[in-house]
């Protein structure tokens, strides 16, 4: 179809990769599911639910009709939040299956964890839309310096020709983007990394100190490796973009949403009150519960010792007290670095 896109989703992050691809004269339809904001995009450039005073590139093209946008290419980026994935997939099945052939590349760009039951989300479209070659793209890209052209940088995991494509349509002097093979590791760095971005936000908002914030990275990052062999991937690509460059931003930046969900846990505010009050998506609590159900809906009787994802889960989900959580991590028994837990 040429040179040609369609993006599902017109959150930040959707809104920000058709920016990408429009900016490389890539034509772009993207899928919105509320049609005001396609009217918007359509009559004024702008999606101010997102980015109030920043007008779009030309090439962009809105639509709340899914098989119009699907119709349009044959590489979409799926950028839908994993809570509602399944659901939205699946009550439009028959548009899916019809648009999704052989050539179609799937590039899924979420970063969570599906629940009841569950499971990876590259796994279950992989399932489900199996004629698809399936991608995945992650990498330290906050939306809102993507939009607002400073440089970054992500990588596209999958299969090798299908990859370069994507790559091909992304990359820019503003956005560079890197190939890979490693879908698992990409996927768990995806996910893993939110639910240590929330530690990070409890930590600075408790004032624990730059010491503590670089350990929760390093020593997550040693979570995030043993439970990407688990899966069956590369623990050693876990050095790349997707892996510490995405933990070091969420870990660092009150833009991450994940972060700011930490720091108001820090406030003493509590999850209920938290996600009424956020008008986004913070993908680390619904990944911290998945996690925590995984070995039980699966069993895995070799689950790895995750002892920094467990405390936030029981912070998050079972209203545990910070600083007794900080203290068990802390009072661990005695071990080696290498390896260790």
């Amino acid at each position: 179809m040429g040179n040609k896109a369609t993006v599902i989703g017109s959150g930040s992050w959707g809104t920000s990769i058709a920016t990408l691809l429009a900016i490389n004269n890539v034509s772009v339809s993207i899928y919105c599911r509320n049609s005001n904001i396609a009217d918007e995009i359509n009559n004024t450039r702008k999606n101010t639910s997102y980015f109030a005073n920043l007008t779009l590139p030309d090439g962009i093209y809105a639509t709340g009709n899914l098989s119009e946008a699907l119709n349009h290419s044959d590489i979409v980026y799926l950028v839908v939040p994993t809570k509602f994935i399944r659901s939205f997939i699946l009550s439009k099945i028959t548009n899916w299956r019809n648009a999704c052939g052989p050539d179609t590349v799937l590039v899924n760009c979420t970063k969570g964890l599906l629940l009841e039951p569950t499971q990876r989300t590259d796994d279950w479209l992989a399932q489900t839309l199996p004629a698809c070659t399936l991608l995945h793209l992650s990498g330290p890209n906050l939306a809102a310096e993507i939009m607002a052209g400073l440089p970054a940088a992500a990588v596209v995991c999958g299969e090798s020709a299908a990859a370069h494509r994507v790559q091909q349509q992304l990359l820019s002097e503003r956005f560079r983007v890197y190939t890979g093979s490693d879908l698992i590791g990409v996927e768990v760095s995806g996910f893993y990394k939110n639910i240590m971005a929330i530690a990070a936000g409890l930590l600075t908002e408790l004032g624990l100190g730059h010491n503590a914030r670089a350990a929760l990275i390093t020593r997550g990052l040693a979570e995030m490796s043993r439970l990407t062999a688990h899966f069956g991937g590369d623990p050693e690509g876990l050095a790349g973009l997707a892996g510490l460059g995405d933990l070091i931003v969420t870990c660092s930046s009150e833009m991450s949403r994940n972060f700011q969900v930490g720091m108001r846990l820090g406030r003493g505010q509590s999850l209920e009150q938290i996600q009424a009050e956020m008008t986004q998506i913070a993908e680390g609590i619904q990944a911290s519960r998945a996690l925590h159900e995984w070995p039980a809906d699966h069993g895995s009787d070799d689950w790895p010792d995750l002892p920094i994802a467990g405390e936030v889960f029981a912070i998050l989900h079972e209203g545990a007290d910070p600083r007794l959580a900080l203290a068990r991590l802390m009072t661990r028994p005695a071990r080696s670095e290498t390896g260790a837990s």
